[in-house]
């Protein structure tokens, strides 16, 4: 019989479409470990209760998914340099008493790009939490020239530009010319890297059918942070482009957490449960989603 000693968890809002229960729970049995971990729903108005309850019950570490990667970067007791570099956590774990919020984030974003390079101009769509790791993974990107940064709200893109410095420590020569690009004049730019940090996408609901760029000239790279195929990747597909979804980067993020908690590689058998579920239906993953999702009074 499996019983647990240590809880680990994911929080976010929406959250019934995360796979980090199922990779990081098969991992921790993969390796021996008794531990698991659960999603939490989480509502931005209740994260600070949430980090007390993470503190009240000795929780070993956490996921922290949209919306609350920016939000939680003052209710932890230390910032990593690269968690502060993006100006988000993404990963909580425990440094002797403190509580510390750490970004994985990053490096998850840089990992499938290794093997590509030859980019000059890249376009983020969004200004969230993610966007922040991308951004900041571009910052130390060889041979890029610029960043176009286009997010419905322009207030949201100029906190981002303003709060995103290139991390310490990783490569990077002569950093990008970064630049906002109105939402609506996001179709008149040109560039060959183009990244969906947004939600779109991410359910099957009314939304999921608007892709956020609908125009892809030349020939390039389209990768959506959204580990499945969204409507922007089959857009991009269509017009000739190369596509990349988010799963690889969600691998590598959550085995540099499962370092970072276990001082563990992240078992082979995590990533086969991964893939088996990507390979599923969505219908098929939600209703077990949903029935293990505990979820705060909204």
């Amino acid at each position: 019989m499996f019983l647990p000693q240590k809880l680990y968890g994911v929080i976010g809002d929406p959250i019934d479409h995360s796979l980090s229960p199922l990779l990081h729970t098969t991992a921790f049995q993969a390796a021996g470990i008794a531990a698991v971990l659960l999603p939490w729903r989480i509502a931005a108005e209740h994260l600070a209760g949430f980090v007390a309850a993470f503190r009240l019950l000795s929780m070993a570490g956490a996921c922290v998914t949209l919306p609350h990667k920016e939000a939680m970067v003052p209710l932890v007791d230390r910032v990593s340099p690269l968690a502060r570099a993006v100006g988000a956590v993404n990963t909580l774990y425990w440094d002797g008493g403190d509580l510390v919020g750490h970004n994985t984030d990053v490096e998850g974003f840089l990992q499938p790009l290794a093997s590509r390079g030859g980019f000059s101009t890249a376009l983020i769509l969004g200004a969230g939490g993610a966007a922040r790791a991308v951004l900041a993974g571009l910052l130390t990107m060889p041979g890029l020239r610029r960043v176009l940064v286009a997010a419905r709200r322009e207030g949201q893109a100029r906190a981002l530009t303003a709060g995103v410095r290139a991390p310490e420590g990783m490569p990077g020569e002569e950093l990008p010319a970064v630049e906002i690009v109105p939402w609506d004049s996001r179709h008149d730019v040109t560039a060959d890297l183009v990244i969906n940090c947004t939600p779109v996408g991410l359910s099957s609901g009314k939304d999921a059918s608007a892709s956020p760029l609908t125009e892809f000239r030349g020939r390039g790279l389209a990768y959506d942070l959204i580990y499945r195929t969204t409507p922007f990747l089959d857009k991009a597909r269509a017009a000739g482009w190369e596509t990349l979804n988010g799963r690889d980067m969600f691998a590598a993020q959550a085995a540099a957490q499962f370092r970072l908690w276990t001082g563990l590689s992240l078992p082979d058998e995590a990533l086969a449960a991964l893939d088996d579920a990507l390979h599923q239906p969505e219908a098929l993953r939600q209703p077990a989603e949903k029935s293990r999702s505990p979820r705060c009074k909204e």
